[in-house]
């Protein structure tokens, strides 16, 4: 089960043939208010984990890995405290950790966000509804999410395949609006509902070298979430998991 990030839809997936050949049957969905799926304002990192097991319920699927890149991170380590024993391996790429957890978190934040992070602790539907009117800007050239990037991940967005996937993403992402990408950064800025060491043993956890911004939060998680493996990729950014979808999807595999 892959967890997409913020903004992000369905279609940020490997080529087919790459979970093909590994024997994994690859299930992406939209987070409410992403894509096809309906806003719910007031959405939490756990809240889903009742998403996931009834999608895998309505697939006929017991057990599962879960795969969260970048803000799907935390709904991927959510679904393995909530889920238990059901789902089967963990692995997040990308990553930010918790704002009250992570040395530094608060002050990690940018001139835009930190405010906004700080009135979603007092007044969440406030905060969801001023990231909403700042997005709205960027609705007509979703892409425009894109260029901000490390060098590597506009790199990416030059190549063919990898270009035109991350553009459909984005694009489908935002094609209802902007209330999914703010749900999902208020969620993120709330309190989680677990704290990292409450995720069992054994997640494999990676990091793009160029992804400087998101170092302090790949070194906490490393070292608190009693990794499996942990994983530097010093050929990749934020996106590095694009680079590096066959590694990853092994790893988890049966």
């Amino acid at each position: 089960m892959l967890f997409h990030g913020a903004p992000g839809s369905r279609l940020f997936a490997p080529p087919a043939d790459i979970p093909a050949s590994l024997g994994v049957r690859l299930i992406t969905f939209d987070r409410p208010g992403f894509g096809g799926s309906d806003r719910r304002e007031g959405r939490t990192v756990l809240d889903t984990a009742g998403d996931v097991a009834a999608l895998a319920d309505g697939l006929g699927v017991d057990r599962f890995a879960v795969l969260g890149v970048s803000a799907g991170g935390a709904h991927a380590l959510g679904c393995s405290v909530v889920l238990g024993d059901r789902v089967s391996a963990v692995a997040v790429t990308s990553m930010p950790g918790p704002l009250d957890e992570v040395p530094g978190g608060w002050d990690a934040l940018d001139r835009r966000q930190r405010p906004a992070a700080e009135v979603a602790r007092e007044d969440p539907p406030r905060a969801a509804r001023g990231v909403v009117r700042y997005t709205q800007r960027w609705l007509d050239e979703p892409t425009t999410f894109l260029g901000g990037g490390t060098a590597d991940d506009r790199a990416l967005l030059a190549e063919p395949d990898a270009g035109k996937m991350l553009a459909a993403d984005v694009t489908e992402a935002l094609r209802p609006g902007a209330g999914g990408m703010a749900d999902d950064l208020v969620a993120l800025w709330m309190e989680w509902g677990f704290r990292i060491a409450d995720v069992r043993p054994g997640v494999r956890i990676s990091h793009g070298a160029e992804d400087t911004r998101g170092e302090p939060d790949f070194r906490y998680l490393a070292a608190t979430l009693r990794a499996r493996r942990s994983q530097v990729w010093h050929d990749a950014g934020h996106l590095g998991v694009v680079r590096h979808w066959r590694e990853v999807l092994a790893d988890l595999a049966p």
